[in-house]
């Protein structure tokens, strides 16, 4: 009963650390998820937005100094057009090009306003964008640190459990083992707990015999069906759910 019990603790054990290790390989697409997020694309974002928001001053700027120029002007015709010995041809003459720069100007004002409704959308699109981006890097940084923790655990665990694997192969006898691995082998749990009288893992009903021998023997037996070495449900402090 013994060995039994040292198989059944055996085949717990190796469950445990196939488990582990596929939860460390999920851990490992989640984390290379994290840094292939949509971060850089948020980043890409705001950097465009800022350069399309400089693009945007220059151009404002252009306007603004191409406006007060313009006023410059006006100064210098008014200041000709209301000043003494004008003739009455350059009267008119200067009238049009008031007219014309006052016409300009209006232009360039209007121009100037486009301008700032597009800086202030620019501005608050990076604004709220700069926002998001902080949120969701703490977010990520969250995430990461959580599944970088529990690598660790699972690390400590798996650094554990090959322990206690190593440990329960020294004590089993060399022939249960051969039988241990070949079954392993065919992808299948070695051991399957005896449930009344049937092979918990695939439900066959086993002989009388069979059902005494190991209930009340503890012998070493097999399913009829499925090959597994069955052992007694009230065996080793077996918890329950560990035999399915």
């Amino acid at each position: 009963m013994e060995v039994l019990c040292d198989l059944w603790q055996l085949q717990v054990v190796e469950i445990n650390m196939v488990r582990m290790r596929k939860e460390w390989e999920q851990i490992k697409e989640l984390l290379t998820r994290e840094e292939r997020n949509d971060l850089e694309t948020i980043r890409n974002c705001i950097e465009t937005a800022r350069e399309q928001w400089q693009s945007a001053k220059k151009d404002y700027q252009k306007l603004v100094d191409d406006t007060e120029s313009i006023v410059r002007q006006l100064e210098q015709q008014n200041t000709a057009l209301y000043g003494d010995g004008s003739q009455s041809k350059e009267l008119v003459a200067i009238q049009q090009k008031i007219q014309e720069l006052e016409k300009r100007k209006s232009h360039l004002e209007e121009q100037q306003m486009t301008y700032i409704e597009k800086l202030d959308r620019l501005e608050q699109k990076i604004a709220n964008e700069t926002c998001r981006l902080q949120r969701l890097e703490e977010q990520s940084r969250s995430r990461t640190a959580r599944l970088r923790q529990r690598q660790q655990e699972i690390k400590e665990s798996y650094t554990s459990l090959k322990q206690q694997r190593e440990n329960l192969r020294e004590k089993i006898p060399a022939h249960m083992l051969v039988i241990y691995n070949d079954l392993v082998s065919k992808k299948k749990r070695p051991l399957s707990l005896l449930k009344l009288d049937s092979c918990a893992a695939c439900g066959m009903v086993q002989s009388i015999l069979t059902v005494n021998s190991v209930n009340k023997g503890g012998q070493y037996m097999r399913c009829s069906s499925c090959g597994r070495i069955l052992i007694p449900e009230s065996a080793c402090n077996i918890p329950e759910g560990t035999g399915e």
